[in-house]
């Protein structure tokens, strides 16, 4: 496994615990309001699953597409898991392709800025945002009172992973 995949793989693996541990929510505080990044563990994890997706439309040249968050109806965890594996075989497809051809370092334009940056800067910005939302997604529960909060370290990821867990 080299280290793109290995940062792909971490990433989802994070998001999905935060969605698995989620479940045992009742839909209230799912959907309770902080001032925390976007607000709610529901509208957080929406989130990091649709900048996933409009990152990797755009890494691959295509139009980012709409944001999951302008879906007037919510989600639930599972609902979330679902959409969090297909957008994350597509991340994995558009960076192994990207990684494939050598072009991580080619620079790219993106609709909401006239700079461009590299390919591979791309990439790092969607694992970097996932890493900061789950942070936000781990101070939520905490003040929701959940007193056993996961490690989502990639040692933690690379043991339980390897272990088949």
């Amino acid at each position: 496994m080299d280290n793109t995949e290995r940062f792909l793989r971490h990433n989802a693996w994070a998001a999905r615990v935060l969605l698995e541990r989620c479940r045992s929510l009742t839909p209230e505080q799912f959907h309770q309001r902080f001032e925390i990044g976007p607000g709610s563990l529901h509208d957080t994890l929406r989130h990091i699953i649709s900048v996933m997706r409009r990152w990797a439309n755009r890494i691959a040249d295509r139009p980012p597409g709409k944001p999951l968050e302008e879906t007037p109806t919510p989600h639930t965890p599972d609902e979330l898991l679902v959409l969090l594996d297909e957008v994350n075989r597509e991340l994995q497809d558009v960076v192994a392709r990207v990684a494939r051809e050598g072009r991580f370092d080619e620079m790219m334009r993106v609709e909401f800025t006239p700079e461009c940056f590299s390919r591979g800067t791309a990439f790092v910005h969607v694992i970097t945002h996932g890493a900061h939302h789950r942070a936000q997604v781990l101070n939520m529960l905490r003040r929701l009172g959940v007193t056993t909060l996961p490690d989502l370290e990639a040692i933690e990821w690379e043991l339980r992973t390897r272990a088949g867990g």
